[in-house]
């Protein structure tokens, strides 16, 4: 990459950074990560009930289908094909989706993926998008 072309894909990734739900959806991961870490310390059921919570987060009926850490937030999760939001019947889309945060290469490589376009590589494999609350109603 020629020195003149630095500044303006810096921006560009800066714009990117700023323009998607970033923010929104770190907070969402945060909460996610307590209700994981809630679960765990009931005795016997706890890690079983965290790793099925953790799976299929974003798709719980009784919280808008989607993840209580999203409920909070002003996002949700969306098939890109209609726009509607994901329900049991996307129960792979939403599988997938978090496996792959569970494998670090993956992981990472969706992290800068994420920063650098506003969208994550799981997204566009599973065809789902995180959009605002507003434009998803």
């Amino acid at each position: 990459m020629a020195k003149d072309d630095f500044v303006p894909y810096l921006l560009q990734l800066v714009s990117n950074a700023l323009s998607s739900p970033i923010i929104e959806r770190e907070i969402a991961f945060v909460v996610d990560l307590f209700v994981v870490a809630a679960l765990t310390f009931i005795p016997i059921i706890g890690l079983p009930l965290a790793i099925v919570y953790f799976l299929v987060k974003d798709i719980l009926p009784f919280s808008g289908n989607t993840s209580f850490g999203k409920s909070v937030s002003p996002i949700r999760i969306v098939n890109a094909q209609d726009n509607t939001p994901l329900s049991k019947q996307f129960l792979f889309k939403a599988v997938v989706r978090n496996v792959i945060i569970l494998i670090p290469v993956l992981n990472i490589v969706d992290g800068f993926y994420l920063i650098s376009t506003g969208k994550r590589l799981a997204d566009i494999w599973v065809e789902t998008d995180v959009v605002s609350y507003e434009e998803s109603l």
